[in-house]
């Protein structure tokens, strides 16, 4: 066990997205650093790590701190000048996401190197983790590019050029996947190698937690789809399979811990984005450069919701909390402006969000007031409250739902739509600097909330853009898979849509 931890700590001392095989995308560029004879119990352990270090802002892994901008919740300082080439000038280009089409794709390399090896090694229960994990990174890569390289992207030399396949295919298949995770990890045989806990860094060798978290993932893919004309009856369906594996949802928050430590490259990522390992804000554009965006602040205001606003952001330098508008160029500078508050920034060791308790309990209510599964509703969508107060360790919870002067109480609205409308704004404040990706899924898929701010930058071509809806496809694969990547047709990132945004 401690040989075993040693390792894992030198391997997240220098967190690398360079995966364990050899895939299309190294073919320009050899991997030196591919642990081809690891085994699947240290190799899982990174993986992990990568994926939930891309969940809010490590720049490793791309622009996913562009979505908190998009999003509402924050802005960059008045310290910073804004241009054309800025979250508020929604400019991309084919370089805007190459980071994080390699970085998700040597990911998935390390997914893969762990299910093909656990398979041929007799160990279940690494098959499961490893179907499940690679589930998240592929259905982030579908919700940002569409079409992706899927069944063909891990061949080696066998296929160095792979076909792209439809995202709706994709998100079928992850369904099947899930399926099977939470299937493998109900038998018997499906237990973690003894002594080697602590390389399951997020549920220490717990299967019924993986089950849980392979529904309620799976039940996330569902939901993305619930806008889409003819998909009622296979969501219907699927739910069903859910429900009759009976491993339930989860009720606590999916999170990874190596564990962190107080370290350069050990830090939680959040942590490290925003923090030196003395304590102090870091620089560079990052601390500096992010800060509370005011229609955050405002919106928590107007809902009387001091005490998550209080843990959300931190106060400015006149000891109030004040943010900046994406795209102005008459912000506050420097701490003029709300930065990112204790309940988000808790301890160089917290924990880091895969999948929130908050974000299960408003999938869940969602799911139920939309009809496709039955339950309670109100209790799903009063749980996902709460769970977003114990989240940030915010108090007042239950006084905060049973609120007369705001329209938070479920039984002052009425009708399916006003319903969703209520969860999916109570869904935005509770992915605030957890898994912002999932805010950007809902107000692409239900228009929700409807009041999110449209940048003001001079800078935005033409004028009156409005939020991209998706990401173009990165320079490396019109470079290296020019074929594949020009049969996706012309991208607009403004106009072409994921296959579930319709």
């Amino acid at each position: 066990m401690k040989k075993l931890s040693a390792l894992i700590g030198i391997i997240i001392a220098g967190v690398s997205l360079s995966g364990c095989g050899k895939s299309y995308l190294d073919i320009n560029t050899p991997n030196p650093n591919a642990a081809t004879g690891a085994t699947p119990e240290l190799v899982i352990t990174n993986a992990m790590v990568v994926t939930a270090s891309g969940q809010v802002c490590n720049p490793n892994l791309g622009p996913t701190n562009f979505i908190s901008g998009w999003m509402g919740y924050w802005a960059p300082s008045g310290s910073y000048a804004t241009n054309n080439q800025d979250v508020a000038s929604y400019n991309e280009t084919t370089a805007f996401a190459n980071t994080l089409w390699i970085g998700s794709y040597r990911n998935l390399e390390d997914y893969y190197y762990v299910e093909t090896s656990a398979k041929e090694q007799l160990k279940p229960y690494y098959v499961a983790m490893a179907k499940a994990m690679k589930s998240v990174v592929f259905a982030q890569l579908v919700d940002m590019f569409n079409n992706v390289p899927y069944s063909e992207a891990f061949q080696g030399t066998l296929v160095i050029q792979p076909t792209y396949e439809s995202g709706q295919s994709i998100y079928e298949d992850l369904a099947k996947q899930l399926d099977t995770a939470a299937s493998i990890m109900a038998s018997p045989a499906a237990v973690i190698s003894p002594g080697a806990e602590s390389s399951d860094v997020m549920f220490g060798g717990d299967n019924a937690s993986w089950i849980k978290f392979a529904n309620t993932l799976k039940l996330r893919l569902l939901m993305r789809q619930s806008q889409m004309s003819g998909r009622d009856a296979y969501i219907k369906d699927e739910i069903a399979k859910i429900e009759a594996n009976g491993g339930g949802y989860l009720d606590v928050d999916a999170t990874v811990n190596p564990p962190y430590a107080n370290n350069d490259g050990q830090q939680n990522p959040l942590w490290g984005y925003f923090r030196t390992t003395s304590g102090q804000p870091t620089s560079g554009g990052q601390a500096d450069y992010w800060k509370a965006a005011q229609y955050a602040i405002s919106i928590l205001n107007s809902y009387n919701d001091t005490n998550r606003l209080k843990q959300i952001y931190s106060e400015n330098d006149q000891g109030t909390y004040a943010g900046s508008i994406l795209g102005s160029q008459f912000n506050p500078p420097g701490n003029g402006t709300s930065s990112i508050g204790p309940g988000l920034l808790k301890a160089v060791n917290q924990n880091a969000v895969i999948i929130s308790a908050a974000e299960s309990h408003f999938l869940q209510a969602e799911a139920i007031v939309r009809g496709f599964m039955a339950g309670d509703a109100q209790a799903e969508y009063e749980a996902g409250v709460t769970a977003s107060f114990d989240f940030l360790e915010a108090d007042g919870a239950a006084a905060y739902l049973a609120q007369n002067n705001v329209n938070t109480n479920w039984t002052k609205v009425s009708g399916t739509t006003a319903q969703i409308a209520l969860i999916i704004r109570q869904k935005w404040i509770a992915m605030n600097g957890v898994t912002p990706l999932e805010a950007y899924d809902d107000y692409r898929r239900t228009g929700l909330p409807s009041d999110i701010p449209i940048s003001i930058s001079p800078y935005k071509i033409p004028a009156n853009a409005e939020i991209p809806v998706r990401y173009l496809y990165p320079t490396s694969e019109y470079t290296t898979n020019t074929e594949n990547a020009n049969a996706q047709g012309t991208i607009d990132y403004y106009t072409s849509r994921v296959f579930w945004n319709q």
